[in-house]
């Protein structure tokens, strides 16, 4: 039996809806029905955890995506398994935004939009994609898979991460003794690292000014990870050339947030990449069943470490 749990009422529904629409009958239910005290899985987004916590039989909590955060791990007991969602279409939904937003610069997309509200004709040189450094901040499985794809396009391509990867041609930095020679070489950077406590905020100030000359930064990690005021300073200084941005700490963006009008920043409301839905069920009914007969999970995460 799969519980869906979410603290937000609209959420809720919506993901009942979609295992009513995607799952078997008499396979999920909400925390306050009687069934919930059968249930051995608990599909999340923002769960109650005090009130999954009453559930005797419950072991696996399910994030519904491939991010884990808003499960509040400080908060879920080391008994309990703490799975995610990774499909295939998601990585590559993934790599088709990065795709065009690194092509939104390469190819001066940024420059040529802006001067048309100036009504300025002016052509700039175009570049290869051999002419390009990309620098992906990441390299698990989205991040591993949006670099190699990079690379075999014949961009230059660079990825950090904790440890070394062995990537086809992706030149490999990892730790934080050989992050300052990652960025060096990170004309446009991309961040897809996973939330934790060691990378909270770590595009600050301190590491954008390492960045080259007129660097990009596209962020699709988490709004967490970027301080926005060190980002505008760097734009503003003219330091950095510009930022797309997918996710943000707080979201929906306020209206008022000088972000929405700044002219060097393009804003996405975090579309970037989702996997399916009917993906998202299949998995957590696989996880549940594999829990049931003593099988090992699929993409179970290590607590400790945050992903």
């Amino acid at each position: 039996m799969i519980v869906i749990s979410c603290k937000i009422p609209e959420i809720e529904k919506i993901l009942l809806k979609v295992f009513q629409k995607y799952a078997p009958e008499g396979t999920y239910c909400l925390p306050e029905s009687e069934q919930a005290q059968q249930a051995t899985t608990a599909a999340c987004w923002f769960p109650d955890i005090e009130q999954l916590k009453q559930l005797p039989q419950l072991k696996v909590i399910h994030s519904i995506a491939a991010g884990i955060e808003h499960l509040d791990l400080n908060l879920i007991d080391p008994s309990y398994l703490v799975c995610r969602v990774i499909d295939e279409q998601h990585q590559k939904g993934m790599f088709e935004y990065l795709l065009w937003a690194v092509l939104y610069y390469q190819r001066q997309f940024d420059r040529a939009i802006n001067q048309q509200k100036q009504q300025l004709w002016k052509q700039y040189r175009q570049f290869s994609s051999q002419d390009i450094q990309i620098g992906v901040m990441g390299l698990g499985h989205i991040g591993g898979y949006v670099a190699t794809h990079f690379a075999q396009m014949g961009y230059q391509v660079s990825g950090w991460a904790r440890s070394k990867k062995n990537l086809h041609r992706v030149q490999s930095f990892a730790g934080n003794e050989e992050l300052d020679g990652f960025l060096a070489k990170s004309q446009i950077l991309i961040n897809l690292l996973p939330l934790t406590a060691q990378n909270h905020s770590i595009l600050s100030a301190q590491v954008l000014k390492k960045l080259p000359e007129q660097a990009c930064v596209i962020n699709c990690g988490r709004g967490q990870h970027l301080v926005l005021p060190d980002l505008v300073a760097a734009l503003d200084s003219g330091h950095l050339r510009g930022a797309v941005l997918d996710v943000f700490e707080r979201e929906p963006l306020e209206q008022a947030d000088p972000l929405w009008t700044h002219e060097k920043v393009l804003i996405t409301p975090h579309v970037a990449s989702h996997a399916p839905m009917s993906i998202v069920v299949e998995q957590i009914l696989e996880n549940d069943r594999r829990y049931k007969e003593h099988e090992p999970l699929n993409h179970q995460i290590d607590s400790a470490r945050g992903y």
